[in-house]
């Protein structure tokens, strides 16, 4: 093995990324389930939709957060002279291996939050990988990184000397 690399995690980045969705599953629940049990609380009573409303409100990011830390504990990055391997998960494990041969684009990409940590994330596509990412909806929980073919190694730090060392490994099997 050459070397290895882990994803950082930034606990208040995930629960930023997955606000929308909590903000939607806030109103939601609150609507759906307040709504299903209001029959057993007074008429007139807000007190189903607010308990329902907060559950999802604190329920939803500590999800987010403990499956996303959880995935990350677990995931590593190895590359070898020839392939890169990859190992992730904590609910549900994913292991994949890409010969460097098969790798066609390497594209490194560092959002906004990304910059203030020095942290990147790269993605090795291969031919199978088709015109667009294929991205998880679950993403926000931590739920995989597996997609049909290719792999973003997500969340690195060092990310520029990174994408340099990995540009040398795949270019040398060209």
């Amino acid at each position: 093995m050459r070397f290895s690399v882990k994803p950082v995690f930034i606990g208040w980045i995930v629960l930023l990324a997955q606000l929308p969705l909590q903000l939607f599953f806030t109103v939601w629940s609150g609507g759906f389930f307040g709504g299903m049990t209001s029959v057993f609380f007074p008429k007139g009573s807000h007190i189903s939709f607010l308990f329902f409303g907060l559950v999802a409100f604190f329920g939803f990011p500590l999800v987010a957060y403990v499956g996303k830390r959880l995935n990350y504990s677990r995931t590593e990055y190895k590359f070898f002279d020839d392939r890169v391997e990859f190992e992730e998960g904590f609910f549900s494990l994913n292991k994949k291996v890409i010969r460097y041969s098969d790798v066609k684009e390497i594209t490194l990409h560092r959002g906004m939050f990304q910059r203030i940590y020095n942290l990147g994330s790269i993605y090795l596509a291969t031919l199978a990988t088709g015109s667009t990412r294929n991205t998880n909806v679950f993403g926000a929980f931590g739920f995989g990184n597996v997609s049909a073919s290719g792999v973003t190694v997500r969340d690195i730090a060092d990310p520029e000397n990174n994408y340099a060392r990995i540009r040398q490994l795949v270019d040398a099997q060209r």
